[in-house]
């Protein structure tokens, strides 16, 4: 049997750290970024652990699931004239469930170091940041927000290449999936941008672009909100660390060389307010 108290000490463990969730780019940003801060030798970060978007809808399900049979069983002891049962999960006890199964993935990730930061990259978390943030309360959240319409083009080239064909055939022209490519990146940088203005003590927003220039500069701004060392030594670290591990292939701007006036038009239709509040240009 498993040494319960041994367990619930690692997780003690885990979340007396500073645990933080990358999320945002879908084709550029993100995965850097991470790496850039498992190059601090005070953080250490995996991923991809997709808790809100897998396992908890899983683990919610079932939780569901169980409850509804306890609820049959106990309208049939009513009935048969015996007490209820108390079994079942309450919302308190399905958070802490929630959270000791992120904690028991991280326990695994950090074992054997003394980092102060442990975190996941996950960009689909971006839709789910309420969930995480009920299941683990303390837990900061980093934003990377790149240009639309250069995720759009950069998604655009990619899908294309490993389709096979399927992805053309469902959007034709480049302006049908700039259309659909805009609506979901508003709803996602404005749900983020939703939690961080409820949040602000837990939420970190970055520009991807900003990365691309001169990294040390967020990077300092990223280390000082989770309490790491800035100093230039670490910070130049981190940025060569992360060109070691992920290097970009995608320069600012490329949409331009991509977008006819009927891609610009779609994209405007779904993201043009969004595209003027983050001050990207026209």
């Amino acid at each position: 049997m498993a040494d319960f108290a041994t367990i619930h000490s690692r997780l003690g463990t885990v979340f007396d750290r500073e645990v933080v969730f990358i999320t945002g780019a879908t084709r550029w940003g993100s995965a850097w970024l991470m790496a850039a801060l498992d190059g601090h030798p005070e953080a250490v970060r995996k991923g991809e652990g997709h808790f809100s978007d897998t396992l908890f809808p899983m683990m919610l399900k079932s939780f569901d699931r169980y409850n509804g049979q306890v609820e049959v069983q106990n309208r049939r002891l009513t009935l048969a004239g015996f007490p209820e049962s108390k079994a079942g999960f309450t919302y308190d006890d399905v958070d802490y469930l929630l959270a000791a199964a992120t904690g028991l993935m991280m326990d695994r990730w950090m074992r054997g170091t003394t980092a102060k930061v442990i975190g996941d990259k996950t960009p689909e978390h971006v839709l789910a940041l309420d969930l995480l943030h009920r299941a683990i309360p303390h837990a900061k959240v980093i934003h990377v927000v790149r240009d639309g319409r250069d995720e759009a083009v950069s998604a655009w080239e990619f899908n294309t290449r490993i389709s096979g064909g399927d992805f053309q055939k469902r959007f034709p022209t480049f302006a049908d999936f700039a259309e659909y490519f805009s609506k979901n990146w508003a709803k996602s940088v404005g749900a983020a941008r939703r939690f961080g203005r409820q949040n602000r003590d837990h939420y970190f927003q970055l520009f991807a672009e900003d990365l691309g220039k001169q990294p040390e500069k967020p990077l300092r701004r990223l280390c000082r909100f989770l309490g790491l060392d800035e100093s230039a030594d670490v910070l130049r670290h981190m940025a060569n660390h992360a060109d070691d591990v992920v290097r970009p292939d995608v320069k600012n701007g490329i949409w331009r060389e991509r977008f006819d006036d009927a891609a610009l038009r779609a994209f405007r239709r779904q993201s043009g307010e969004l595209l003027k509040l983050l001050d990207y240009p026209e």
